[in-house]
């Protein structure tokens, strides 16, 4: 067999971010000869079906989407299961998934689905309307417990247990800290004022009738009911309109499992088969799971034949292993063992290039942050956290230890929401930083430090190194901390920092599954009791409000509005918006690159014979 030439990369797909793929210009002057791996596709004659191998820098926690938080967990389910809505990967855009359409009513409370016929399960039962019903009532009945490990599910987009705000009687919360010197007042008069000009915008919202009808849930929840009006449409219903409910439904979170394997289980999760062998409607199904390693084969019944039959050279199994070192993922790719790696770092990178293998960059739709627990020691100082934000060099962690085309961070949102920079954001300052620290008496206490080990995330793929510049910039402005090294793996970091109140300094972020402000402010929030020890009823008024703004300049002035409150408040100083990169092998001719990592292997092309030409 011939053969395939490798196709040009378009300035189209450059812009769309389709495939933003680079060999960063240095081909001509690499020292090394390409490599070419050894053979996955399926010659005449040849049984071995075409398998593309993937190493991930973690294992999956959990194969249950509806109770996983981690992508490692979603590179997995998105081969398995399928949502209502699906993505665009030209415009980002919500298009058809397992509903063929949908409408919205003219007040956006009510939307009606017409469900996609001829569609079964891994297990060979039907997808329809019921099958969809079953599983609104399992994430309406999950416990507190199930609830804590999802990240993007049913909970956070309807926010089904929030409770609507109760506001100060006065304008405290508009107020300067304590610890603010009369010319600091003088300066963030502006802001103050502008909070207080918020409280009282809130205030008269949150004496109007927000919702409708009676809740199952919290008293701010949006969800009012789902039914079925035939075998094959289905409708929602809101208390209130949810701006990007529609987009929201293509969170892997929301992914339709076979009602079969909802049941059966204990009775605190009776899907609890689904974390271990899940059933959805997929292009792949799910054939093993070993300590590191996942097989998926591909699903010859999947209702999609057009999907399968478009790509000749699709991936007939899936393998998917967790390497947690860079250096080794690379070794393995560059010894012909797997085909691809993701969480590329800078370590690694020139070797990459020098050894002519593709990386695919993914476009920023991710931030990395510092967290500052308020209930601490010195950190419940705003001065202190202050003197601590401008301390840090984000411009040196960017040139230092992220991909080209990284971002420093001044605030929560990536740039593509078009949200502007609040007046009050803070910079680099070392100078300012040291004054702030002398005018509070800061005695040189020691400042936990938490970070994570053995792991890379797509917004933090050196997390050890962005520590130690982390804490070389404090020091340089007499910050103390010690370092407090956690292990990432089965949620120990996530866990500790997030739900057992650990009371300090930590590194962490948060990736972007939908194009939707809320889902970053709510998602980085979800848990800021804890990983804070933050709460702020003014914060949470200002994003109830701005969850049903259309899309447009009110939108996005009340988008700013909440960045101005964290701003003022710093539970959180923003660091990078990063780029996350994959490697790629000779044998893989294109792979679906996605900033919200919405990548479907059944999409990917794989060379017959390990070349590829032109």
């Amino acid at each position: 067999m011939p053969p395939i030439e490798r196709q040009p990369v378009t300035r189209r797909a450059v812009l769309s971010g389709s495939l933003a793929a680079v060999l960063l210009g240095l081909t001509a002057c690499t020292d090394t000869e390409p490599q070419p791996a050894a053979s996955t596709g399926a010659a005449a004659g040849n049984a071995t079906p075409r398998t593309f191998r993937i190493a991930a820098a973690a294992p999956p926690l959990s194969l249950d989407p509806a109770v996983a938080g981690d992508n490692d967990s979603f590179r997995v389910t998105r081969q398995i299961y399928e949502t209502l809505i699906s993505i665009d990967p030209q415009t980002g855009g919500p298009v058809a998934g397992l509903a063929e359409s949908w409408t919205e009513s003219e007040d956006g409370l009510r939307y009606t689905f017409t469900l996609r016929q001829g569609v079964k399960f891994h297990d060979g039962t039907a997808f329809n309307a019921e099958a969809v019903l079953a599983n609104f009532k399992r994430w309406l009945g999950m416990n507190s417990e199930l609830r804590s490990r999802s990240l993007q599910g049913f909970t956070q987009v309807f926010h089904h247990t929030s409770q609507i705000p109760k506001l100060p009687k006065d304008d405290e919360q508009a107020q300067a800290p304590n610890d603010t010197k009369a010319g600091d007042k003088q300066d963030l008069a502006p802001v103050m004022a502008q909070q207080k000009a918020q409280l009282e915008a809130m205030r008269t919202l949150l004496e109007e009738d927000l919702f409708s009808g009676k809740s199952e849930g919290g008293s701010a929840s949006y969800f009012a009911s789902v039914s079925a009006l035939d075998e094959y449409t289905l409708e929602l219903k809101l208390r209130r309109r949810l701006t990007g409910v529609i987009e929201a439904f293509t969170l892997p979170g929301l992914a339709i499992a076979a009602p079969s394997a909802l049941k059966g289980g204990p009775k605190d999760n009776p899907a609890e088969k689904l974390t271990e062998h899940p059933v959805g409607t997929g292009p792949y199904r799910f054939a093993k799971r070993t300590e590191e390693h996942v097989l998926l084969e591909v699903n010859k019944e999947y209702w999609n034949q057009q999907r399968l039959n478009s790509n000749p050279q699709h991936p007939q199994r899936v393998e998917i292993s967790a390497i947690a070192s860079a250096h080794n993922r690379q070794t393995e790719l560059l010894a012909g063992d797997i085909d691809a790696f993701d969480m590329v770092s800078v370590e690694v990178l020139r070797t990459l290039v020098r050894n002519a293998r593709m990386v695919v960059n993914r476009d920023p739709f991710s931030v990395l942050y510092l967290g500052l627990h308020h209930d601490a020691p010195w950190l419940e100082k705003p001065a202190f956290r202050r003197a601590l934000a401008m301390a840090i060099d984000k411009g040196r962690l960017v040139r230092e230890l992220f991909i080209s085309g990284s971002k420093a961070a001044s605030t929560l949102l990536p740039p593509t929401f078009g949200v502007e920079n609040p007046e009050n954001v803070l910079f680099y300052s070392p100078d300012d930083a040291k004054k702030l620290l002398e005018e509070i008496d800061y005695d040189g206490s020691s400042i936990p430090f938490a970070y994570p080990r053995n792991v890379a995330r797509n917004y933090l793929t050196l997390p050890e190194r962005c520590f130690a510049l982390i804490a070389e910039d404090l020091a340089k402005v007499g910050i103390k901390v010690k370092p407090v090294p956690v292990d990432w793996s089965h949620g120990k970091y996530v866990q500790r920092v997030r739900h057992d109140g650990f009371k300090g300094l930590h590194l962490l972020g948060f990736s972007g599954a939908y194009r939707n402000e809320d889902d970053f402010i709510s998602g980085i929030l979800a848990a800021k009791q804890y990983e804070f020890s933050y709460t702020s009823p003014l914060l949470d008024a200002q994003v109830l409000a701005a969850r049903s703004i259309a899309v447009g300049e009110l939108r996005t002035a009340a988008y700013r509005n909440i960045l101005t409150t964290l701003s003022h408040d710093l539970p959180i100083v923003p660091l990078v918006f990063p780029i996350s990169a994959l490697a790629l092998d000779s044998v893989v001719n294109y792979y679906p690159s996605s900033p919200v990592l919405d990548e479907v292997y059944v999409d990917v092309k794989l060379s017959p014979n390990g070349k590829l030409t032109g």
